[in-house]
Protein backbone atom coordinates (compact mmCIF):
# COMPACT_ATOMS: atom_id res chain seq x y z
CA UNK A 1 0.00 0.00 0.00
CA UNK A 2 1.31 3.50 -0.85
CA UNK A 3 0.58 6.22 1.57
CA UNK A 4 0.83 9.77 0.35
CA UNK A 5 0.28 13.17 2.32
CA UNK A 6 -2.23 14.15 -0.68
CA UNK A 7 -4.17 10.90 0.39
CA UNK A 8 -4.23 11.60 3.76
CA UNK A 9 -5.32 15.23 3.12
CA UNK A 10 -7.92 14.08 0.79
CA UNK A 11 -9.95 11.90 3.43
CA UNK A 12 -9.61 14.77 6.10
CA UNK A 13 -6.68 14.18 8.13
CA UNK A 14 -5.08 16.76 9.63
CA UNK A 15 -0.67 16.26 8.95
CA UNK A 16 1.59 18.86 10.16
CA UNK A 17 5.10 18.92 11.93
CA UNK A 18 5.67 19.63 16.00
CA UNK A 19 9.04 19.70 17.59
CA UNK A 20 10.70 18.01 14.71
CA UNK A 21 8.01 15.45 14.63
CA UNK A 22 5.43 14.30 12.22
CA UNK A 23 2.03 14.84 13.62
CA UNK A 24 -0.78 13.03 12.32
CA UNK A 25 -4.67 13.88 13.81
CA UNK A 26 -7.00 10.90 11.75
CA UNK A 27 -10.56 12.48 10.76
CA UNK A 28 -12.16 9.45 12.36
CA UNK A 29 -11.09 10.52 15.47
CA UNK A 30 -8.38 6.86 16.41
CA UNK A 31 -5.25 6.95 17.35
CA UNK A 32 -1.93 6.48 14.81
CA UNK A 33 -0.41 3.16 15.94
CA UNK A 34 3.46 3.61 16.51
CA UNK A 35 4.23 1.02 14.14
CA UNK A 36 2.49 2.54 11.37
CA UNK A 37 4.29 6.08 11.93
CA UNK A 38 7.59 4.01 12.27
CA UNK A 39 6.96 2.80 8.62
CA UNK A 40 5.18 5.77 6.76
CA UNK A 41 6.54 8.49 8.67
CA UNK A 42 9.95 9.03 7.08
CA UNK A 43 8.50 9.38 3.52
CA UNK A 44 5.50 11.09 4.30
CA UNK A 45 8.25 13.98 6.36
CA UNK A 46 10.59 13.81 2.80
CA UNK A 47 6.90 14.75 0.87
CA UNK A 48 6.44 17.42 2.83
CA UNK A 49 9.46 18.86 2.67
CA UNK A 50 10.31 18.35 -1.13
CA UNK A 51 6.90 20.30 -1.84
CA UNK A 52 7.96 22.92 0.29
CA UNK A 53 11.34 23.01 -1.31
CA UNK A 54 12.84 22.88 1.99
CA UNK A 55 15.51 20.82 3.63
CA UNK A 56 15.71 19.75 7.17
CA UNK A 57 18.77 18.03 9.47
CA UNK A 58 18.44 14.97 11.81
CA UNK A 59 20.96 13.62 14.27
CA UNK A 60 24.10 11.58 13.44
CA UNK A 61 26.27 11.66 16.68
CA UNK A 62 28.29 13.99 18.15
CA UNK A 63 32.48 14.28 18.94
CA UNK A 64 34.43 16.77 21.42
CA UNK A 65 37.69 18.22 20.32
CA UNK A 66 40.11 21.50 20.58
CA UNK A 67 39.61 24.01 17.87
CA UNK A 68 40.49 26.93 15.81
CA UNK A 69 43.56 28.56 16.48
CA UNK A 70 43.02 29.14 20.45
CA UNK A 71 41.76 25.39 20.65
CA UNK A 72 38.57 26.02 21.95
CA UNK A 73 37.17 23.16 23.59
CA UNK A 74 34.03 22.10 22.27
CA UNK A 75 31.27 19.62 21.14
CA UNK A 76 30.58 19.11 17.50
CA UNK A 77 27.18 16.98 16.52
CA UNK A 78 26.58 16.06 13.56
CA UNK A 79 23.43 16.77 11.83
CA UNK A 80 22.94 15.49 7.93
CA UNK A 81 20.55 16.86 5.55
CA UNK A 82 17.35 15.03 5.50
CA UNK A 83 16.24 15.24 1.90
CA UNK A 84 20.03 16.01 0.44
CA UNK A 85 21.81 13.87 2.63
CA UNK A 86 24.52 16.68 2.95
CA UNK A 87 27.31 16.21 5.77
CA UNK A 88 26.64 19.17 8.17
CA UNK A 89 27.34 20.27 11.67
CA UNK A 90 27.00 22.49 14.62
CA UNK A 91 29.97 23.16 17.06
CA UNK A 92 28.80 24.33 20.70
CA UNK A 93 31.30 25.03 23.30
CA UNK A 94 31.80 22.73 25.85
CA UNK A 95 34.18 22.40 29.14
CA UNK A 96 36.24 19.27 28.47
CA UNK A 97 38.40 19.21 31.92
CA UNK A 98 37.12 18.36 35.80
CA UNK A 99 36.43 21.78 37.36
CA UNK A 100 36.92 19.32 40.85
CA UNK A 101 38.99 16.77 42.48
CA UNK A 102 37.09 13.51 42.31
CA UNK A 103 38.88 9.41 42.87
CA UNK A 104 38.46 9.73 38.58
CA UNK A 105 40.88 12.91 38.68
CA UNK A 106 42.36 15.70 40.09
CA UNK A 107 40.51 19.01 39.20
CA UNK A 108 41.54 20.46 35.77
CA UNK A 109 42.23 17.17 34.52
CA UNK A 110 41.00 15.66 31.44
CA UNK A 111 37.14 14.30 30.76
CA UNK A 112 37.35 11.06 29.37
CA UNK A 113 36.89 11.08 25.97
CA UNK A 114 33.11 11.92 24.64
CA UNK A 115 32.81 13.44 27.76
CA UNK A 116 32.36 17.19 28.13
CA UNK A 117 30.74 19.87 30.73
CA UNK A 118 28.37 22.73 29.81
CA UNK A 119 26.39 25.58 31.81
CA UNK A 120 22.61 26.58 32.11
CA UNK A 121 23.37 29.85 29.77
CA UNK A 122 25.67 27.76 26.78
CA UNK A 123 24.16 27.39 23.59
CA UNK A 124 24.00 23.55 23.45
CA UNK A 125 21.74 23.71 26.62
CA UNK A 126 19.20 26.24 25.55
CA UNK A 127 19.32 23.69 21.95
CA UNK A 128 18.47 21.02 24.25
CA UNK A 129 15.20 23.17 26.25
CA UNK A 130 13.76 23.81 22.81
CA UNK A 131 13.68 20.32 21.86
CA UNK A 132 10.80 19.37 24.97
CA UNK A 133 13.17 16.10 25.90
CA UNK A 134 14.26 16.13 29.88
CA UNK A 135 17.00 17.65 31.23
CA UNK A 136 19.83 15.80 32.24
CA UNK A 137 19.88 15.90 36.29
CA UNK A 138 23.71 16.37 36.07
CA UNK A 139 25.12 18.71 33.16
CA UNK A 140 28.26 16.79 32.82
CA UNK A 141 25.98 13.75 32.15
CA UNK A 142 24.68 15.39 28.60
CA UNK A 143 26.83 13.12 26.76
CA UNK A 144 24.83 9.82 27.91
CA UNK A 145 21.35 11.80 26.60
CA UNK A 146 22.53 13.09 22.99
CA UNK A 147 21.36 10.52 21.59
CA UNK A 148 17.66 11.20 22.35
CA UNK A 149 17.78 13.64 19.50
CA UNK A 150 17.15 11.20 17.58
CA UNK A 151 13.88 11.02 15.41
CA UNK A 152 13.29 15.06 15.79
CA UNK A 153 14.29 17.11 12.46
CA UNK A 154 15.79 20.24 12.86
CA UNK A 155 15.23 23.55 10.97
CA UNK A 156 18.76 25.96 11.20
CA UNK A 157 20.57 28.80 9.17
CA UNK A 158 23.71 27.68 7.57
CA UNK A 159 27.31 30.13 9.42
CA UNK A 160 28.02 32.45 6.29
CA UNK A 161 31.83 31.40 5.14
CA UNK A 162 31.87 28.13 7.00
CA UNK A 163 31.20 25.48 4.69
CA UNK A 164 28.48 22.82 5.68
CA UNK A 165 28.70 24.65 9.57
CA UNK A 166 24.90 25.14 11.36
CA UNK A 167 24.82 28.18 13.37
CA UNK A 168 24.04 26.82 16.98
CA UNK A 169 21.77 30.12 17.79
CA UNK A 170 19.51 29.48 15.23
CA UNK A 171 19.47 25.54 15.34
CA UNK A 172 15.52 24.27 16.65
CA UNK A 173 13.29 21.45 16.35
CA UNK A 174 11.11 21.73 12.74
CA UNK A 175 7.65 23.35 12.66
CA UNK A 176 4.86 23.33 9.92
CA UNK A 177 1.27 23.91 10.50
CA UNK A 178 -1.44 22.06 9.07
CA UNK A 179 -2.44 25.35 7.45
CA UNK A 180 0.93 24.96 5.47
CA UNK A 181 0.95 21.57 4.49
CA UNK A 182 -2.61 22.11 3.19
CA UNK A 183 -2.06 24.72 1.38
CA UNK A 184 1.52 23.22 -0.50
CA UNK A 185 -0.41 19.94 -1.57
CA UNK A 186 -4.29 21.73 -1.33
CA UNK A 187 -4.03 25.27 -3.20
CA UNK A 188 -7.41 27.19 -3.88
CA UNK A 189 -7.52 27.52 -7.71
CA UNK A 190 -12.01 27.94 -7.34
CA UNK A 191 -11.69 31.26 -7.92
CA UNK A 192 -9.33 30.82 -11.09
CA UNK A 193 -11.55 28.29 -12.17
CA UNK A 194 -15.00 29.99 -11.85
CA UNK A 195 -13.64 33.02 -13.87
CA UNK A 196 -12.14 30.46 -16.46
CA UNK A 197 -16.06 29.31 -17.07
CA UNK A 198 -17.27 32.49 -17.07
CA UNK A 199 -15.57 33.65 -19.61
CA UNK A 200 -15.73 30.74 -21.70
CA UNK A 201 -19.16 30.57 -21.15
CA UNK A 202 -20.04 34.59 -22.39
CA UNK A 203 -17.58 33.77 -25.62
CA UNK A 204 -19.49 31.08 -27.00
CA UNK A 205 -22.58 32.70 -26.68
CA UNK A 206 -24.40 32.68 -29.77
CA UNK A 207 -26.25 35.91 -31.02
CA UNK A 208 -30.03 36.02 -30.89
CA UNK A 209 -32.52 37.83 -32.72
CA UNK A 210 -33.27 40.23 -29.67
CA UNK A 211 -30.59 41.41 -27.69
CA UNK A 212 -30.99 39.97 -24.24
CA UNK A 213 -30.46 42.32 -20.97
CA UNK A 214 -27.36 43.27 -20.21
CA UNK A 215 -25.65 42.02 -16.44
CA UNK A 216 -24.48 44.19 -14.30
CA UNK A 217 -20.65 43.22 -13.98
CA UNK A 218 -19.40 45.50 -11.80
CA UNK A 219 -17.92 49.11 -12.02
CA UNK A 220 -14.26 49.21 -11.19
CA UNK A 221 -12.83 52.46 -9.28
CA UNK A 222 -11.04 54.95 -11.14
CA UNK A 223 -7.28 53.87 -10.91
CA UNK A 224 -4.81 56.88 -10.63
CA UNK A 225 -4.64 57.49 -14.28
CA UNK A 226 -5.58 59.69 -17.12
CA UNK A 227 -9.25 60.02 -18.31
CA UNK A 228 -8.57 58.33 -21.80
CA UNK A 229 -6.86 55.64 -20.40
CA UNK A 230 -9.72 54.72 -17.81
CA UNK A 231 -12.48 54.85 -20.21
CA UNK A 232 -10.52 51.67 -22.20
CA UNK A 233 -10.41 49.93 -19.18
CA UNK A 234 -14.31 50.66 -18.57
CA UNK A 235 -15.62 49.75 -21.95
CA UNK A 236 -14.09 46.49 -21.71
CA UNK A 237 -15.82 45.58 -19.34
CA UNK A 238 -19.33 46.16 -20.68
CA UNK A 239 -20.52 43.29 -22.60
CA UNK A 240 -22.75 44.04 -25.73
CA UNK A 241 -24.79 41.72 -27.91
CA UNK A 242 -25.38 42.38 -31.48
CA UNK A 243 -28.49 43.11 -32.57
CA UNK A 244 -30.14 41.85 -35.75
CA UNK A 245 -31.27 45.33 -36.55
CA UNK A 246 -28.56 47.85 -34.80
CA UNK A 247 -29.59 50.94 -33.21
CA UNK A 248 -28.05 53.99 -35.28
CA UNK A 249 -28.73 56.83 -33.64
CA UNK A 250 -27.22 54.70 -30.54
CA UNK A 251 -23.37 55.62 -30.25
CA UNK A 252 -20.89 52.83 -30.39
CA UNK A 253 -19.14 52.45 -27.02
CA UNK A 254 -15.69 53.30 -28.64
CA UNK A 255 -17.62 56.62 -28.99
CA UNK A 256 -19.23 57.73 -25.68
CA UNK A 257 -18.17 59.28 -22.81
CA UNK A 258 -18.13 58.03 -19.57
CA UNK A 259 -21.16 59.15 -18.51
CA UNK A 260 -22.76 58.28 -21.91
CA UNK A 261 -21.61 54.54 -21.05
CA UNK A 262 -22.86 54.69 -17.61
CA UNK A 263 -26.03 55.77 -18.32
CA UNK A 264 -26.23 52.93 -21.11
CA UNK A 265 -25.17 50.08 -18.94
CA UNK A 266 -27.34 51.36 -15.43
CA UNK A 267 -30.37 52.93 -16.61
CA UNK A 268 -31.86 55.50 -14.07
CA UNK A 269 -34.97 53.75 -14.15
CA UNK A 270 -33.59 50.41 -13.90
CA UNK A 271 -33.03 48.46 -10.42
CA UNK A 272 -28.69 48.21 -11.12
CA UNK A 273 -26.63 50.55 -8.82
CA UNK A 274 -22.80 50.79 -9.26
CA UNK A 275 -20.56 53.00 -6.48
CA UNK A 276 -18.78 56.07 -7.16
Amino acid sequence: MTVTVEKLLARGDEISIQHGQLVIRPSSGMPVPQEWRDKYSPALLREILLTLGMDAYEYGGYSTGLYGHHKAAGVTIQFPSFVGGMKTHAIFNANLNRDRTTKAGAKGSSLPKGHFRISPRSHLFQFWQSTGLSTPKRLSSFHDYLGNLRGILFAADMVAGRKNRLDTGSLRPLSITTAEVRKAFQPDNRRTTTGQVTDNCRTMMPDKDSAPAQQNRGFQPKPSTCTESHVKTVISTCVYTAASVPDRSRKQPAEQTEEEWLADCFPANSDNTTDQ
